[in-house]
């Protein structure tokens, strides 16, 4: 016996539950505003070319950057009517390092020798919005579509003191995006959510942002989740390549009017 793709079984159960029926207490809202505590681990590697120097390095290992952080996330979510939404998020992101380096980089036209004292900066500045449309409602859940727009504000900067070197890189990338949610009601006020969204490149790279939650909703305007998210950035232009991979799980309080 072949196996039901878990997609199309999805679409059946929702299918079997129109819409008028649908009254769980984590759709009621109009407008709901998200705050989410995130604790993602980093892995990025950045190369920067100027005048044919540059070399790739690892934020972590190289400059000493912290493997886990602390972040929180900013969500807002406004519905048109059941089935259309808009989508905004901000996730501020920030890293120091202050290492002697264990072998030379080149970065920005700038070359870093091996044991070299290097002070590092990285603000990754995430902001991200789209429009949903949940193309099936029913009384056990939805499964909608997105198209989003995310922007990518990074700014990284490198100083060696004793090399007189201060330099410091500003990129703001654009990345339009599409993806699929989809979200089931074992109960009326506990739903399991799952969404993800992002664009292949090609030889430019691809971009990914996938998550999955559990969200308890105890009264109307008040719902409390936790999850899983996982994010990359992969991108290359001629010499230059960013390479930033986050993931870990988060908690979130949301506010519904």
């Amino acid at each position: 016996m072949k196996r039901i793709p878990i997609v199309l079984l999805f679409l059946f159960v929702v299918y079997l539950f129109p819409a008028p029926s649908w009254a769980q207490v984590g759709e009621n809202y109009i407008i709901e505003i998200e705050g989410r505590y995130w604790n993602p681990k980093l892995d990025s590697s950045v190369k920067i070319v100027e005048n044919n120097v540059g070399t790739d390095f690892k934020a972590v290992d190289d400059l000493g950057f912290a493997e886990k952080k602390d972040t929180g996330e900013v969500r807002l979510q406004i519905k048109f009517a059941r089935n259309h939404k808009f989508n905004f998020s901000f996730l501020p992101l920030k890293w120091d390092g202050d290492k002697v380096l264990s072998r030379t980089i080149e970065f920005s036209g700038q070359t870093y020798t091996a044991g070299t004292r290097v002070q590092s900066k990285l603000d990754l500045n995430v902001y991200k919005a789209g429009y949903e449309y949940d193309f099936l409602v029913g009384k056990l859940g939805f499964l909608g579509g997105a198209i989003d727009v995310l922007v990518a504000d990074t700014s990284l900067e490198l100083k060696a003191p004793s090399l007189a070197i201060d330099e410091k890189e500003s990129r703001a990338v654009p990345i339009p995006m599409i993806g699929l949610i989809g979200r089931i009601y074992p109960v009326k006020w506990v739903n399991f959510t799952a969404k993800v969204s992002g664009l292949p490149l090609g030889s430019y790279g691809h971009v990914i942002d996938a998550e999955a939650s559990l969200n308890i909703n105890p009264i109307k305007y008040v719902g409390i989740s936790g999850g899983y998210r996982y994010f990359q950035a992969k991108l290359k232009n001629d010499d230059n390549s960013l390479d930033v991979r986050l993931d870990g799980p988060f908690v979130a309080l949301k506010i519904r009017f």
